[in-house]
C-alpha cells in the first residue's frame, strides 16, 4: 500500500496566539514502539486509535485485497463496502477515524464513478457522507459526539474542508491557502486542518469551524501535516524536512518531539496519524525504504507518548 495522503489533492477553537518555548527533540517523549499486524495480513496500516486502544485503518490479505480494519487487540473486524476499490493503494477502502463507542469514518474510490465516497460506519451499517454540492468526498475524523471532518471537491473542482455536526455541514476554507483537508476533531470541537500555501507547501491549523485559524506548524519542518489530536489538544504530525524525509512529530504541552520508528531503516519514512487521550500513538513507516510504489510495503506501528 503506497501513501494514503488525500487523493483529492494530496496524493496528502480559535486560540489566542501565545509565546511558548519550543524545542525540536529527537525521539525523546515517544517510546515503546511495536509493529501492528492484522491477523493473516501481508500489510497493515494504522490511522486512528480510540480511548479503549482500538485501532482503525486498513489491511491487505494474502490475496492482495485491501479491507477496512478495526483491530481490538488481536481480534480483527473486517470492513468491506460494496462498490469500493479494493486494489491496494490510494483510493482503496480504509478507515481513518474511530470514536470511543466504535463509530468509524473512512472513504474509498467508487469502482463505477471513479470518484471518492465517504462514509460513516457502525456495526456493519454504512451511511454516506455527502456535503452539499460535493462530487467527491473523503472523511477522516470523528469524535465521541459523532461530529465528522474531512474534505470534498465541488462541481468546479475546488477543494474544501468540512465539519458535519448533526445534519449541518460547514465548509472549512483558509484564506491564502488551497486544498484544505480537516483530519481530526476532538471532543471539545477543536479541528485540525492542513492546506497548501502559496509556495505549494503544507501548513497546519486549528479552528473551531466558526471562523479563525491558528497556524500550528512544527518548527524547522518544511511541511507540517497535522493529523491526530486528543481532548487535551495534544497532537500528532507527519512532517517533511529539507531533504524530503518524513518524520512523525508528537506535540505535548508546548514541546514538539520528532520521532522515527526504530525499524524505519533510514529514518525518513515515519508518519504519525492517530493519538488518543492516553497518549497512545499510531502511524506507519516503509520497512524497506522511502515511500514509493517500488518500495517495500508500509507497516503500521503503535507507540506511547510521555508524559501528561
Amino acid at each position: 500500500m503506497t501513501s494514503r495522503k488525500s487523493t483529492l489533492r494530496f496524493s496528502a477553537m480559535f486560540l489566542t496566539v501565545i509565546s511558548i518555548s519550543i524545542t525540536a527533540q529527537e525521539q525523546n517523549g515517544v517510546s515503546k514502539f511495536r509493529d501492528v499486524r492484522a491477523p493473516g495480513a501481508i500489510e497493515t496500516d494504522t490511522y486512528a486509535v480510540n480511548n479503549l486502544g482500538v485501532i482503525a485503518g486498513a489491511y491487505v490479505d494474502a490475496n492482495h485485497i485491501q479491507h477496512g480494519m478495526i483491530l481490538t487487540g488481536t481480534k480483527l473486524t473486517t470492513v468491506d463496502r460494496a462498490g469500493c476499490l479494493t486494489t491496494p493503494g490510494p483510493g482503496a477502502i480504509a478507515l481513518f477515524g474511530l470514536a470511543t463507542k466504535g463509530a468509524a469514518v473512512g472513504w474509498c474510490q467508487d469502482t463505477t464513478t471513479g470518484r471518492n465516497d465517504a462514509f460513516f460506519y457502525l456495526q456493519g451499517r454504512f451511511v454516506n457522507i455527502v456535503p452539499p454540492g460535493a462530487v467527491s468526498t473523503q472523511a477522516y475524523g470523528i469524535n465521541d459526539l459523532n461530529e465528522i471532518v474531512g474534505a470534498y471537491l465541488d462541481a468546479k473542482n475546488v477543494q474544501h474542508g468540512f465539519v458535519l455536526n448533526g445534519k449541518t455541514y460547514t465548509p472549512l476554507d483558509i484564506q491564502g491557502h488551497t486544498f484544505p483537508s480537516a483530519w481530526s476533531i476532538n471532543n471539545q470541537g477543536l479541528i485540525a486542518v492542513y492546506a497548501l500555501n502559496s509556495k505549494q507547501l503544507v501548513d497546519s491549523f486549528l479552528t473551531t469551524g466558526r471562523g479563525g485559524y491558528k497556524l500550528i506548524n512544527v518548527p524547522g519542518a518544511v511541511q507540517s501535516i497535522v493529523h491526530g489530536m486528543n481532548r487535551f489538544g495534544d497532537r500528532i504530525y507527519t512532517t517533511v524536512d529539507s531533504a524530503g524525509a518524513q518524520h512523525g512529530v508528537f506535540y505535548l504541552k508546548g514541546t514538539f518531539y520528532r520521532f522515527n520508528d526504530p525499524n524505519d531503516k533510514h529514518k525518513n519514512t515515519t508518519r504519525g496519524y492517530g493519538l488518543n487521550d492516553k497518549l497512545v500513538i499510531v502511524g506507519d513507516y516503509a520497512a524497506g525504504g522511502l515511500h514509493h510504489p517500488a518500495a517495500a510495503v508500509t507497516q503500521g506501528f503503535l507507540a506511547y507518548g510521555c508524559c501528561r
